[in-house]
């Protein structure tokens, strides 16, 4: 069913449904990132289109699907998807510049099994099927370091409630940050939930034997931070 979008234009992904909806948008200045994503209909989906057609975006729709939040570049997507093509790869960003430069790694790479997704991802999680994903990477989001700003991390218990949901049986979900603090809490949520903290996945080994370092992960490593990783999976 077609989903208006929601009220505040302005919010991620909202002026690009309504560019495609053919709607009149005035925009200043020119956002050229936005302009090339109203053409990648075949790799960038919005939350209605996304509501509407998936799973049937990929060319293979029953494939595990695995869904990346924070997809940035499309780094992850792009090699997760070409090491391993028994997999669906879905990334998800809130930024126009990310979210075409993940199309464009992927269209470089004549991917089939990888699409993105523009918008909120608490908003493109929660319209997904229940049962419709066979994994989540979650790989450094944002920690909120400052103690008012906590509220806002996006790896709280409503987080883990509808991941609970939308994983299929034996689903699982990896963790990467480079937070403590963020990380120690996350162990603290997984407790109250349907889930079980493990170090081994029902998964082939390309894609748990990759090291899948992401700009950020790189970023830290310069800097001698330590990647704390987490590697939960849902209860049979």
């Amino acid at each position: 069913m077609e989903q208006e979008h929601t009220a505040d234009p302005w919010a991620p992904g909202n002026i690009l449904i309504r560019l495609r909806n053919s709607e009149t948008v005035h925009i200043e200045p020119y956002n050229l990132y936005l302009h090339q994503a109203i053409h990648l209909t075949d790799l960038l989906y919005t939350r209605p289109e996304l509501e509407n057609a998936f799973p049937h975006i990929f060319e293979e729709p029953s494939l595990p699907i695995l869904l990346e939040i924070g997809c940035y570049m499309g780094e992850t997507v792009a090699e997760a998807g070409k090491r391993n093509p028994e997999f669906n790869i879905l990334g998800v960003d809130i930024k126009y510049k990310r979210v075409v430069k993940s199309c464009n790694r992927i269209k470089r790479e004549k991917l089939t099994n990888a699409k993105i997704a523009v918008g909120d991802a608490r908003e493109l999680l929660a319209i997904l099927p229940d049962h419709s994903l066979f994994g989540i990477l979650a790989f450094f989001p944002d920690p909120w370091q400052k103690r008012r700003h906590e509220k806002h991390r996006f790896l709280d218990d409503l987080f883990f409630e509808t991941a609970s949901r939308k994983l299929s049986g034996n689903g699982f979900i990896w963790i990467k940050t480079d937070n403590r603090a963020y990380f120690e809490e996350v162990i603290e949520r997984v407790r109250k939930f349907d889930f079980t903290i493990t170090d081994k996945l029902p998964l082939p080994r390309p894609l748990v034997g990759e090291k899948y370092r992401t700009f950020f992960e790189q970023l830290f490593q310069r800097k001698n931070k330590p990647i704390h990783q987490l590697f939960i999976r849902k209860s049979i």
